[in-house]
């Protein structure tokens, strides 16, 4: 999902290479039909208000509301999934490496390019 601001241009349709001010002046209710029809597409409230200010006839319909809404509510889902990080799963990933590997040729005065052969063998 894209989220557009004032300046954001154009990439694709009858507008392609115009802001979204721009678009304001041309035809407002292009932004409706984005809201409605393109699944990428989102403004948010701030934006609409902003939008008002500039071009009071505005308006988003009902649908492009009920779009919109559903659009963020789906892109804040999935990034709470992003967001699952398990410390855990991490802290037990390194228990099983050093679990698995043989640190006895290890020493801890040498900086790692000056280990034993032995040591980067067992890699």
């Amino acid at each position: 999902m894209k989220f557009y601001n004032l300046n954001t241009e154009f990439t694709f349709g009858k507008f392609e290479g115009s802001t979204v001010r721009q678009i304001i002046d041309l035809q407002h209710s292009y932004l409706d039909w984005c809201a409605i029809n393109l699944d990428h597409f989102y403004i948010s409230e701030t934006l609409i208000e902003e939008i008002k200010k500039i071009q009071p006839a505005f308006t988003i319909s009902a649908e492009g509301q009920k779009k919109l809404t559903d659009k963020y509510a789906k892109w804040e889902n999935e990034q709470d999934d992003d967001n699952d990080y398990n410390e855990q799963d991490d802290y037990n990933a390194r228990d099983d490496y050093n679990d698995q590997t043989d640190w006895s040729n290890y020493n801890d005065d040498l900086d790692m390019d000056q280990q034993s052969l032995e040591f980067w063998n067992q890699f």
